[in-house]
């Protein structure tokens, strides 16, 4: 590719992440009181809705938390969320200490956890979500997810880890690392860039278009083809791939969007224009040198990754998955990886036209060739290679760090600006607090799980 056209390629993709804002209603935690989460709110327990016998002598009933994660509150009060202390964990043990109150709220003490609760003289929390037994089918880590993704916006990198532990006290295991865009940083509007906090995944969407209509889903039957593989980024801009007027870009969400909350700020991750084959070449120009010297080629708050990414990502995760996103600088807990060996591996995948604006059908090779879906209803075949070696990016402090390319920094922050480390070999933290210079969304009462909390101060720092 010649210099001109590679001065086109990236103008047009300026001028298309500058327009991509991520806008749908986010009230993912108003009906959601006790848990935060609405997968989670119907994680109550086969037994919590019996009223607990209060035996003085006895002090109480014990009882087990039975949801993923289950709020204590200070008060009966469901109306907002300064009464909220903490966030008790599956199987948690807890006594009941009243008879059913308002709300389905009961007096407690807890027993035995691991959470960081708030010093209060009383703690409440509702009956529904606990259980006479412990739940044996889940471990006490919630093995219901067995995995948890984390979003470094410093460094623009997606990682998923298989989770080991309820808390910080090991190392969880990385399975998935990829590159991804996020928001754009003007001087003008700050609100562009993408925010920190502890989310869970709420819904996915395949083929997702936006409410207004300005992004065409990908795939839709009685829509054009996209352009094929391989074309420029004009092309999904052109008159005969967009469906109906006022169209702006085509594909713009890619293949798979996650919609995270609660107050996600509207910020989703997805995927990005382009095919499978095109690999990651949409990903890889806002992180050239060009475009970030003149330009910032990224999005209005969501995190954009490759569309084979994104497709492996939706194969891996279900909703209610926890999704959890900082700012941070990245070291080794074992600079040696001593955990790790190969460095990738590959999956088949079947991106297959089923399920266009719904939760529709994934792209695994074994899942489609199960469903019995037909060739007819295949778009794409390919091979994905996994990367499942964890690699920290060095920070740069300042302006030097958000220029270089490898986006070791990408808001240009100070040093003195950072809080902690993110360990990418162990998915854990330490003395981590989000920057104040970026915005918060997320669960408020709990800002990181306290499985990603380490328990070691340990960590080597990578080369620049």
């Amino acid at each position: 590719m010649g210099k001109i056209s590679v001065f086109k390629f990236v103008i047009l993709s300026v001028c298309i992440a500058g327009i991509l804002g991520c806008s749908e209603d986010d009230n993912s935690g108003a009906s959601a009181p006790h848990t935060g989460n609405p997968p989670l709110e119907e994680e109550v327990s086969p037994d919590g809705d019996t009223e607990p016998v209060f035996n003085e002598e006895q002090r109480g009933e014990l009882r087990y938390v039975h949801a993923t994660r289950l709020r204590v509150r200070t008060s009966t009060s469901l109306a907002d969320e300064s009464n909220i202390a903490g966030v008790l964990d599956t199987n948690d043990k807890v006594l009941v200490l009243s008879d059913v109150l308002e709300n389905d709220m009961v007096l407690i003490e807890i027993v035995e956890s691991q959470a960081d609760i708030q010093d209060a003289q009383e703690y409440y929390t509702s009956i529904k979500y606990l259980s006479l037994k412990p739940q044996t089918a889940r471990v006490q880590h919630n093995a219901e997810f067995q995995y948890f993704m984390v979003q470094n916006i410093a460094t623009e990198k997606m990682r998923i880890y298989e989770k080991q532990c309820g808390n910080g006290a090991c190392a969880h295991k990385l399975v998935f690392e990829s590159n991804t865009a996020v928001g754009e940083d003007k001087k003008n509007d700050r609100g562009l860039r993408t925010i920190a906090g502890n989310f869970h995944i709420n819904k996915w969407i395949k083929f997702y278009q936006d409410g207004a209509g300005r992004y065409p889903s990908w795939y839709k039957d009685n829509y054009p083809m996209p352009p094929g593989p391989g074309k420029s980024v004009g092309s999904w801009t052109k008159k005969k791939v967009l469906p109906y007027k006022g169209a702006s870009v085509r594909g713009a969400f890619g293949w798979y969007t996650a919609f995270p909350g609660p107050d996600a700020a509207y910020q989703w991750t997805h995927g990005t224009l382009g095919w499978g084959e095109d690999k990651d070449k949409y990903i890889k120009v806002t992180r050239g040198f060009w475009a970030n010297l003149f330009f910032d080629p990224r999005s209005h708050g969501c995190t954009r990754t490759d569309n084979e990414s994104i497709a492996y990502v939706r194969s891996l995760i279900p909703k209610g998955t926890p999704l959890i996103k900082i700012y941070a600088k990245e070291a080794y807990a074992d600079p040696n990886l001593s955990a790790y060996g190969a460095k990738s591996k590959t999956w088949d995948y079947i991106l297959t036209k089923n399920g266009s604006q719904v939760d529709g059908e994934l792209a695994d090779r074994d899942v489609v060739l199960a469903n019995g879906t037909s060739r007819s209803r295949y778009l794409e075949e390919g091979t994905y290679t996994v990367d499942i070696m964890p690699t920290a990016e060095a920070f740069s402090p300042g302006k030097r760090g958000a220029k270089k390319g490898k986006n070791g920094n990408v808001y240009a922050l100070d040093d003195h600006e950072m809080n902690g480390v993110f360990l990418v070999d162990a998915g854990t933290v330490i003395n981590y607090r989000h920057p104040g210079q970026i915005r918060v969304g997320g669960y408020k009462d709990l800002l990181i799980p306290e499985y990603m909390k380490s328990k070691s101060d340990s960590y080597t720092l990578p080369k620049d």
